[in-house]
């Protein structure tokens, strides 16, 4: 018993004397944790995102926070002669080419573009588009007397083989009318206080190409030198093509400043049609009536552009880009020349042509 309790005393002093250690021990360390507390902050972190306003449970950073928008601008593209290359003024005799297919060359023409559309809270929305340009004009002549100017044979000699001018002309006329929905992605960059939107639209689009080509030749007549004639050999195409599209468009803004672009993709059916003029030769003579023919084809749009933006104000921005456009599965007139002397000539219809479009863009934008 003596020794039990002995041992029940010396553990009370040990214990007595851990508490005694344990609060020496914290009175000596608060006070320098304390210090250091207070002499080293932890750091603060601005947030990421502008959490002012919240669409759908996600954060909106692309500010102004605008609704609506529209924009419009006035379209200078050229376009590109891509036709079959053949002969279509040769010399009497000699069938040397003096004008061919490819050789009118077109300049820039006009056109416009303009777009309307509207995004809700929840960063998706829809648009719709339009564009057109408006008298592409190619043309190309030639003045000879020796040798006198004709069209190829066969038709060629029965149309006039006293030619002395001629002049061939290709014209255009471009719209494209087009309908998307679109998803938006948003990104922040705090650093530099610019802002980040991307696009991903899908939709309809219509695309129709009207084509024009002739060619003029001016003659004398045989028995009376004094005596002019005109001999014209016209051809005309209808280009309506209907599907859908996909594509992206990303939107930088920093400041007043914007920098846009989009690239589109459209895969269409093309509803086409040729038609041709009579054939009167140089005497008066009817050597083919007026034909025609329609078909079908598979075509294709690919659209891009790239525009900078300056904001005169909080709604109004002037705008200034570059165009890229490329239609294929086409019909073009000047590919419907058929110089053939039998029944069938000028019944077919030649199609799988394409054009090449680029130029620049000038105009406004409005967002509110």
């Amino acid at each position: 018993m003596v020794a039990i309790k002995t041992s029940l005393a010396a553990c009370r002093s040990l214990r007595a004397a851990a508490w005694s250690a344990a609060a020496a021990l914290l009175i000596g360390i608060l006070p320098r944790l304390a210090a250091a507390q207070v002499a080293e902050p932890m750091p603060t972190q601005e947030p990421a995102f502008d959490l002012t306003y919240v669409a759908c449970g996600m954060p909106s950073v692309a500010e102004p926070l605008w609704t609506t928008y529209a924009l419009t601008d006035a379209l200078f593209w050229g376009r590109d002669n891509q036709v079959v290359d053949r002969p279509l003024v040769v010399g009497v005799g000699s069938e040397a080419p003096l004008i061919s297919a490819r050789d009118p060359q077109f300049a820039v023409a006009p056109g416009v573009r303009a777009f309307y559309g509207q995004r809700n809270p929840c960063e998706c929305g829809w648009e719709i588009g339009y564009f057109g340009i408006y008298g592409a004009t190619a043309s190309r002549s030639v003045a000879t007397v020796d040798p006198f100017l004709q069209m190829p044979e066969p038709i060629g000699q029965s149309m006039t083989s006293i030619g002395e001018q001629a002049t061939v002309k290709y014209t255009s006329v471009i719209n494209s009318g087009e309908a998307n929905a679109f998803l938006t992605r948003q990104e922040w960059r705090d650093h530099s206080q610019s802002w980040l939107t991307v696009d991903w639209l899908a939709g309809f689009r219509y695309v129709g190409v009207e084509d024009n080509a002739s060619i003029l030749m001016d003659s004398c007549q045989a028995d009376d030198p004094e005596l002019r004639t005109n001999v014209r050999y016209s051809t005309r195409t209808r280009n309506n093509m209907f599907g859908g599209q996909i594509g992206v468009r990303p939107r930088w803004t920093w400041d007043r400043w914007a920098l846009e672009g989009w690239a589109k993709a459209g895969l269409l059916g093309n509803y086409q049609k040729q038609i041709q003029d009579p054939l009167i030769d140089y005497t008066g003579f009817q050597q083919r009536p007026g034909l025609s023919a329609t078909g079908s084809e598979t075509a294709f749009i690919g659209d891009i552009n790239l525009s900078v933006i300056y904001r005169l104000t909080d709604v109004w921005g002037i705008r200034a880009g570059y165009n890229l456009v490329w239609i294929d599965g086409l019909a073009l007139a000047p590919n419907q020349f058929a110089f053939g002397a039998t029944d069938v000539a000028g019944t077919g219809l030649a199609s799988s042509g394409g054009m090449f479009l680029n130029g620049a863009n000038l105009g406004l934008e409005a967002r509110w």
